[in-house]
């Protein structure tokens, strides 16, 4: 006696368990890791240095544009020179670390004045550059 079994085979499912594993153990890895990376979304030419810092962690990111009129960005918002210190002594509960990222061509008195704003506000204070050779 032969037995049959009623069950259809679905084999789109048994490859579907797996793929859905590693889609998830993938973005999980990424949001992760994406905590360590101090990136803003504008682009500045930063000025070549020959030793690092180390890496920080959740950091606050001041970026200063170049052009006529150098504008000041924090954390991706636009803000005035003025208002820095204060902006940042809202934002400090979250973490006293601040990156500078300033274009070479910004004049050295505006990277002076955002420099002592962030000193003013009570915040740690890191210089962004890139690795030169």
């Amino acid at each position: 006696m032969k037995l049959q079994s009623t069950l259809t085979l679905r084999p789109d499912f048994l490859y579907l368990a797996p793929l859905l594993n590693i889609v998830l153990l993938l973005l999980i890895f990424f949001l992760l890791n994406s905590n360590l990376v101090v990136r803003s979304g504008i682009r500045v030419q930063l000025p070549v240095s020959q030793s690092s810092l180390k890496l920080v962690e959740r950091a606050h990111i001041i970026t200063i544009q170049a052009g006529d009129t150098p504008s000041v960005w924090l954390n991706d918002k636009p803000i005035f020179t003025g208002d820095l210190a204060a902006a940042l002594e809202a934002v400090k509960s979250e973490t006293r670390n601040v990156v500078v990222n300033a274009d070479q061509a910004v004049p050295h008195g505006m990277v002076q004045r955002v420099q002592n704003a962030v000193l003013a506000a009570g915040c740690e204070l890191a210089m962004g550059t890139q690795v030169g050779p």
